[in-house]
């Protein structure tokens, strides 16, 4: 079933609110768990749309920013993950418990890629970066390490 990125939000502020799998720590885990995820499957050309995946305390951002490192056919992929990944752990930094944490992409072609117009990546990367998630929170419930 095709998930839309709104119900990616929902689903995710309804994981990270149910506040029962272990606690601030967790959701940092989590985020960071689903960031990365998304950073690494996003369809990558000038690396804008990796760049774009943004983490936020307390209220979604509705911010466009550029590529940390502008490149072509995916030539600046990594570093731009790399980059996208401390952003998001600098801002979690700060985060406590019962604040709620949005990742966002405000790209107007963000569906377009999820959707599967690029051949780099299949339909529906969200929802999968999404499982991985919930995978991080349940293995933490249960005491184990994130996957």
């Amino acid at each position: 079933m095709t998930q839309t990125l709104r119900e990616f939000a929902r689903s995710f502020t309804a994981l990270a609110n149910q506040g029962n799998f272990g606690g601030n720590e967790v959701k940092k885990q989590v985020v960071i768990a689903v960031v990365r995820n998304l950073v690494n499957v996003t369809p990558v050309d000038t690396s804008q749309a990796l760049s774009n995946w943004i983490v936020a305390v307390g209220s979604k951002s509705y911010a466009r920013i550029q590529p940390y490192a502008f490149g072509q056919r995916g030539s600046t992929q990594e570093i731009s993950a790399a980059y996208a990944v401390a952003e998001a752990m600098k801002v979690l930094e700060n985060v406590k418990p019962g604040q709620a944490v949005y990742i966002s992409n405000n790209l107007p072609y963000i569906r377009k890629l999820n959707d599967g117009s690029s051949t780099q990546e299949p339909a529906n990367f969200v929802a999968r970066a999404e499982l991985i998630g919930r995978k991080v929170a349940a293995a933490a419930s249960k005491g184990q390490k994130s996957v």
